[in-house]
């Protein structure tokens, strides 16, 4: 993961790096493993209750449709990998950070880019401090 943010605090920076890092890491696991059900326990509580996602057809996804998209997903992509780069923190303040990064998404023959902007929740008790509260897609070519 190559990064470019705007100056702050180290630790703060590392922080939106590794949270943006793990969080791809279990998604690829669930999607692209025979891996053990808690994993997507483990995804579901990095995200707010209140989490919208807008995929990269323009739909807006509340947390019941993704998660229940989810469950029954595990390994749909076999050998899934998600490489997460050119992170950039666009917003930083004492309640939340807006970050912007690419994903590229391979599975055997099937590649797929896009940029992703997220809104990331300052919370002591998540991962990393940070808890996801709004990601949008945009398909790249």
């Amino acid at each position: 993961m190559t990064a470019e943010s705007l100056p702050g605090d180290v630790h703060a920076v590392h922080a939106v790096h590794a949270e943006i890092a793990a969080h791809h890491d279990l998604l690829a696991g669930w999607l692209g493993s025979e891996c053990e059900p808690a994993l997507l326990d483990d995804f579901r509580a990095a995200h707010t209750s209140d989490f919208e996602l807008v995929g990269v057809d323009g739909t807006v996804v509340s947390p019941g449709e993704l998660f229940d998209g989810l469950s029954r997903a595990r390994n749909a992509r076999p050998g899934l990998r998600i490489d997460v780069h050119d992170v950039r923190i666009l917003a930083d303040t004492p309640e939340f950070v807006l970050v912007r990064f690419g994903e590229d998404h391979r599975d055997g023959q099937h590649r797929s880019s896009r940029v992703v902007t997220a809104l990331l929740l300052r919370d002591p008790t998540a991962r990393n401090g940070l808890r996801w509260r709004h990601v949008h897609e945009t398909a790249r070519a």
